[in-house]
């Protein structure tokens, strides 16, 4: 009797050792995931080419836009 119940707690403690290295390995890559998309968004902000404005008349001349300050 003794024997069955030594076997279900060693079965248990395998099966919640594995789940935690499963856990610890999903947060690792979840942790990479993050790192990679903040420097991804840190990149796209430092190295955008800032927008061209320009306007244009009815006819579709195109204005040069001179700065007011």
């Amino acid at each position: 009797m003794i024997g069955r119940k030594e076997e279900i707690a060693r079965f248990q403690s395998d099966f919640y050792r594995d789940c935690y290295y499963k856990m610890l390995r999903n947060i690792i890559l979840s942790a990479l995931v993050i790192f990679v998309l903040i420097f991804a968004v840190i990149y796209y902000i430092l190295f955008t080419v800032p927008p061209v404005y320009y306007g244009t008349a009815t006819t579709g001349q195109i204005i040069p836009m001179i700065p007011q300050s």
